[in-house]
């Protein structure tokens, strides 16, 4: 195990995010007004544009607490913060659930070119792998599709998702919801989330 990789452990135990029954997924809904203030406070924490869902799988709930430490996980939000592993300051970390699924986005500080290391954060090691699905574009971002399985990204919150990652001026982001229904139904839902996403600035 790796020391960075200390809140993406801690968020794995708390939410034991394992395989679910199969689903079609959940309803999405207007997020609140609430929700945007919250995007924008975690933007001026980091100091660049966060990825903020303006609709959102109805009865979304942040993580919360995470594991034994005090580290908060919101649904959008800074990393770093309170009792979170200071590696992870000037990321965007966030962390939530509807129902048996499980939602992560990502922010990093700046552009990468690997998506295992946007989905691994400062807990990257050398042997994390994704597996490429393809590619989509939502309104002017072109997204690469990836499937990160458990066994090459050990502690990654990411683990067994389908993540939409895309790079816009100067910062790499991603999305993505665990697969509990199969690859190309989570594909969906991570591309319907990703219609109503908007980069929140400071």
């Amino acid at each position: 195990m790796h020391a960075r990789g200390l809140l993406a452990v801690a968020l794995l135990a708390l939410t034991g995010c394992r395989e679910a029954p199969r689903s079609d997924g959940p309803r999405f809904v207007a997020a609140p007004p609430s929700f945007r203030s919250q995007c924008r406070a975690a933007a001026r924490a980091v100091g660049y544009a966060v990825p903020c869902p303006t609709r959102v799988p109805a009865g979304l709930t942040a993580t919360g607490v995470a594991g034994p430490t005090a580290c908060r996980l919101e649904i959008v939000g800074a990393g770093g913060l309170g009792g979170c592993a200071r590696s992870w300051r000037g990321w965007v970390v966030g962390s939530s659930w509807v129902g048996r699924q499980h939602l992560v986005i990502t922010g990093s500080p700046r552009p990468l070119t690997s998506d295992a290391k946007l989905v691994n954060g400062p807990a990257w090691y050398p042997k994390a792998r994704v597996r490429t699905l393809g590619r989509t574009t939502i309104g002017d971002w072109r997204m690469r599709i990836v499937f990160v399985p458990a066994a090459t990204n050990d502690g990654s919150a990411f683990s067994s998702h389908v993540v939409l990652i895309w790079t816009v001026a100067g910062h790499t982001y991603g999305i993505g919801f665990h697969d509990v229904a199969g690859v190309e139904t989570t594909m969906r839902l991570d591309e319907q989330l990703a219609r109503g996403i908007e980069l929140v600035r400071p």
